[in-house]
């Protein structure tokens, strides 16, 4: 096996396994923290359960949860021999930060972006469905314009349910119509065509503004089922930020 890369993100953690056979996935809730032990012998429980008897020429770590970044690193001290790699901005990324204080970007964005423009080529639109719903621009010559962020689909569900007093409780599924005829529908309808309106609104008008048609990804939790609601999906990549982790670890091999 040569490479494990991690994604610790808001809702799960994310471990891919790079082996000779192709890329398997291992998924942890981030709520709650464990102490690294447990994380270590889930992360050796599945490697078993998958055959993976290897250990990893190398580990790279993408973590918007800091909190986490040190129970996680510390649990993969026992996989490899080599100091676990933790993403920053300041890596071989092959993007081009043309924004200010590009230290504040998530690591899951820039791993998502460089792996973009790896496998699909730039100008791209990187669309991740996750906890939150988040928008980035890579222009021609790799480089990174800005983006958009805005609650994911949870949040506005659980927003509307907790921050009111009278909605319900809905589970977020397909809407049968944009044109809600109760109060479940008229949430699902809401969110889910909102969300894709709003993605689309804002890719719209990003083109507008530099120029440029970008090609458009959609990766995260949620991207297959939302994807059916954008009228432009030109490629879906579930695995993007681990494939992203994996190019950039290669790139900073070199």
């Amino acid at each position: 096996m040569k490479l494990v890369a991690i994604d610790i993100g808001n809702s799960s953690i994310n471990i891919g396994f790079f082996t000779e056979k192709g890329l398997v996935i291992q998924k942890i809730k981030t709520i709650p923290l464990l102490p690294f032990s447990d994380y270590a012998g889930m992360i050796n429980e599945f490697m078993k359960k998958e055959n993976i008897d290897k250990m990893p020429d190398g580990i790279i770590i993408s973590s918007v949860v800091p909190g986490h970044t040190d129970a996680v690193k510390k649990a993969c001290s026992a996989l490899s021999k080599k100091e676990p790699m933790v993403l920053t901005h300041k890596m071989k990324t092959g993007i081009d930060f043309q924004i200010e204080e590009p230290e504040k970007l998530g690591t899951d964005r820039i791993a998502a972006s460089a792996g973009a423009c790896d496998l699909f080529g730039a100008p791209v639109a990187v669309i991740d469905f996750g906890t939150a719903t988040t928008l980035n621009f890579i222009g021609s010559g790799n480089k990174y314009k800005g983006g958009a962020i805005m609650p994911g689909l949870g949040l506005m569900r659980n927003s509307l349910f907790s921050d009111t007093a009278q909605l319900p409780d809905v589970t977020v599924s397909k809407p049968v119509s944009p044109l809600g005829t109760d109060t479940a529908e008229c949430i699902r309808s809401g969110i889910v065509y909102g969300t894709a309106g709003a993605v689309e609104r804002i890719i719209s008008e990003v083109e507008k503004a530099e120029g440029e048609n970008f090609k458009v990804v959609v990766t995260g939790g949620n991207a297959e089922f939302i994807a059916p609601f954008l009228r432009k999906v030109d490629h879906i990549e579930s695995a993007l930020v681990l494939k992203g982790l994996r190019s950039i670890y290669e790139r900073n091999q070199q």
